[in-house]
């Protein structure tokens, strides 16, 4: 049995049939981890966790290096992002705001296995690249059209559940969902070139978008602790100069 509570758990105690009912703190139901508090952190640890499986398992399955960005993209659209979609009203505002992160963090790691860049490139790179916006955002628009199939009764008609966030469009949001990436997008990232698409064979892939992220420094810098961008400290092998960022393209030697 599970009490509901806020705070301390109050003194309580159940019986059936002259029976002690055992208190829990989580219970699955439905696929649900409900907790006491009526958190589902738990829950989204628990789905995100079957999501990143997933993924996994596409890329081994599927030749998902060798096909294009927007076909990768409907890829996860299909098999992965059902696993957040199911009962996606109910768990999206009650969960703490690290489980959101760790969502966002299953669909960046899997465009940057695609993209062959190493997991500590810049998100909000990958997202200007790719032309997507974190998950949780998009789950977040997508939370209103969840309820769609439920009726409510005629009082209700006209109302807007708490929560769900307020929107202005669809059209309105992306491009304000696009502008807040644009704002975390670190400003040594517009001194690489523009592309226009992005390689379909990997191997060109893998060198276009390093170059563009600047993430192979550690190629040509001569600390050899780890460190995922430039510091005032890192010199060049080649040429003993400061290894700024995207010193590679500038470097005489």
């Amino acid at each position: 049995m599970q009490v509901f509570h806020r705070g301390p758990l109050p003194a309580c105690a159940f019986n059936l049939d002259g029976r002690t009912l055992e208190i829990v703190n989580d219970f699955i139901y439905l696929g649900f981890n409900f907790s006491t508090q009526l958190s589902f952190s738990l829950h989204v640890q628990n789905i995100n966790s079957k999501a990143r499986a997933k993924c996994g398992l596409l890329f081994t399955k599927l030749p998902m290096m060798n096909l294009p960005l927007n076909l990768v993209i409907d890829l996860f659209s299909t098999f992965i992002l059902p696993i957040y979609l199911y009962g996606l009203p109910l768990w999206l505002s009650n969960c703490s705001a690290s489980s959101l992160q760790m969502v966002n963090a299953t669909y960046t790691k899997f465009l940057k296995r695609y993209l062959c860049v190493p997991p500590h490139s810049n998100n909000a790179s990958i997202h200007f690249l790719t032309s997507t916006s974190s998950l949780s955002k998009s789950l977040k628009r997508a939370a209103p059209n969840a309820i769609r199939s439920l009726s409510f009764p005629e009082i209700l008609h006209g109302h807007r559940l708490s929560f769900f966030p307020q929107t202005t469009g669809l059209e309105q949001d992306q491009q304000q969902d696009h502008l807040e990436n644009i704002e975390q997008i670190p400003s040594t990232f517009w001194l690489s070139r523009n592309i226009s698409s992005i390689p379909l064979h990997p191997k060109f892939r893998k060198r276009m978008l390093r170059e563009i992220l600047d993430t192979d420094h550690f190629k040509i810098c001569k600390t050899s602790t780890f460190h995922t961008h430039s510091l005032s400290t890192c010199l060049c092998i080649n040429c003993g100069e400061h290894a700024h960022q995207y010193h590679e393209r500038f470097c005489l030697l």
